[in-house]
């Protein structure tokens, strides 16, 4: 079976689009060979102004995979053309530009919170991460549950636990970490709750030991973090515009905790991430996350800055609750297996390209 996928998002710095992307064609082409992956690459930037964006996936990509003779064009973020003679599959991260509207500039919001969601009706099918995304495309975009299958996805083998000490120890030097650190890794933007994680730091830094490292994407937002972050003093707040994807495992491994106030999530990739390294998570409790976390990490309400100040503060001087979290977190993120997920999303494909059987 021929499928297409558009590769435009794999380029550059990968958000969470690119990631998924790239780890979805790494798992079909090892766990599903029958799926011969057609990539349609115009060369477009991940990164497009909304207009040609627009035409591109109205446009382009359709008339690309009609060309390229396949069976199912498989998207995997945005938009679906709303006229394509190849059946398309769309996978729907999130609908944060329908549930945070206002965070978007006035530019792109018709995008987002309108357009977007209305464009999900013309899928042939549509995969979800998680039960939470698929409930909110049924009532915000009111597509019938039976078109959505919900898949999450896996985690790459290089998230891992790390007991070679010099291979630590050269990538604390090497990007300056310091010898004890809370870690948050994401985009900064306002849903992320780095503003609650600010605050929180803000309570407890005279009383612990531990820095606060911020690995992320700078969104429009940074300005505002940067101002909270120089309240409290850079020299115990460290912002890191992007880590290598070699470094990163590293750094999950060396944090005290991962504390991820995120008032949204389609899924939660980097809770799980940290999972798999071994580090004890504190993550909020909405939207996906407890899908991803379970018993395994510490949840709370997402603006709740005194529970989330005393939980640091708790994990940092026990080292029993760190043990156990981290070997429960090992344990959890056992169960996100991308073997799993792309020999599902293969049986989706094989049922959507087979004719149902006539009525006796």
């Amino acid at each position: 079976m021929r499928v297409a996928f558009d590769a435009s998002s794999m380029r550059g710095r990968k958000t969470g689009i690119g990631v998924y992307t790239t780890q979805l064609l790494n798992a079909l082409e090892q766990y599903a060979p029958e799926i011969e992956r057609v990539m349609l690459d115009d060369n477009a930037a991940a990164d497009q102004r909304t207009g040609a964006r627009i035409f591109r996936e109205q446009f382009t990509l359709p008339r690309r995979a009609e060309k390229a003779n396949v069976q199912l064009c498989h998207l995997t973020g945005f938009a679906a053309p709303l006229r394509s003679r190849v059946p398309v599959v769309l996978t729907v991260m999130d609908l944060i530009g329908v549930l945070f509207a206002r965070n978007f500039p006035l530019a792109s919001r018709f995008y987002w919170s309108r357009y977007l969601p209305f464009t999900f009706r013309a899928a042939r099918h549509i995969l979800t991460l998680s039960e939470n995304t698929k409930r909110d495309v049924v009532r915000l975009a009111r597509i019938a549950p039976a078109r959505i299958t919900v898949i999450p996805p896996g985690i790459e083998a290089r998230f891992r636990v790390i007991t070679d000490t010099q291979i630590l120890e050269a990538t604390r030097a090497r990007l300056n970490l310091p010898q004890r650190f809370f870690l948050f890794v994401s985009t900064l933007e306002p849903r992320k709750g780095v503003d609650t994680l600010l605050h929180a730091y803000a309570r407890i830094a005279p009383h612990v030991n531990e820095h606060l490292v911020i690995v992320g994407k700078r969104g429009w937002y940074y300005r505002t973090l940067f101002a909270q972050a120089r309240a409290i003093g850079f020299e115990r707040v460290h912002f890191a515009d992007y880590l290598s994807d070699e470094d990163l495992p590293s750094v999950y491994n060396l944090a005290t905790a991962f504390v991820f106030p995120s008032r949204y999530e389609g899924f939660g990739l980097t809770p799980l991430e940290a999972m798999a390294c071994g580090a004890p998570v504190i993550s909020s409790n909405t939207s996906a996350l407890p899908e991803v976390v379970g018993d395994a990490g510490i949840l709370l309400a997402p603006n709740d800055v005194t529970s989330f100040a005393h939980a640091m503060t708790t994990l940092a001087g026990d080292s029993t609750l760190q043990a156990e979290l981290r070997g429960r977190g090992v344990e959890r993120a056992k169960l996100f297996s991308w073997e799993r997920s792309a020999r599902e999303i293969a049986e989706c494909y094989a049922r959507l390209v087979t004719p149902p059987a006539p009525n006796p």
